[in-house]
């Protein structure tokens, strides 16, 4: 459940943040990431922080899409998504550069898409 709950904080905290107009994708994903860890690290410890804060971190490149493409309530689904993919996949993918924005892109995937053939089906 907190696994949950950190993947949608990081992707929404961070798709908010995105929007401002001093502020980018990169550096919300950053300075998100980085107050979540100092919080988690300063009140749990380092130990919890580190796996937290990798989920939070995972949740952020969900919220680094487009506004474009999905709305506040499709970052929050694909973060939701994104919290179950990188917990069955995550384990097998130890080691390997790149696991996150994976199951980050497998996440906004799936909700983007979704979104398209419900659009679809309406329309016909």
């Amino acid at each position: 459940m907190l696994i949950l709950l950190f993947a949608t904080l990081g992707g929404l905290i961070t798709f908010k943040l995105s929007v401002l107009p001093w502020m980018n994708a990169i550096r919300a994903s950053s300075i998100s990431t980085l107050v979540c860890y100092s919080l988690v690290a300063y009140i749990i410890g380092i130990e919890t922080a580190n796996n937290y804060a990798c989920i939070f971190f995972g949740g952020s490149f969900v919220g680094m899409t487009s506004s474009r493409r999905l709305s506040s309530r499709g970052v929050v689904a694909a973060a939701c998504i994104f919290g179950a993919i990188s917990s069955l996949l995550l384990p097998f993918l130890e080691g390997i550069g790149g696991a996150l924005g994976v199951c980050a892109f497998l996440s906004v995937s799936a909700v983007h898409l979704t979104k398209m053939a419900t659009a679809a089906r309406k329309s016909n």
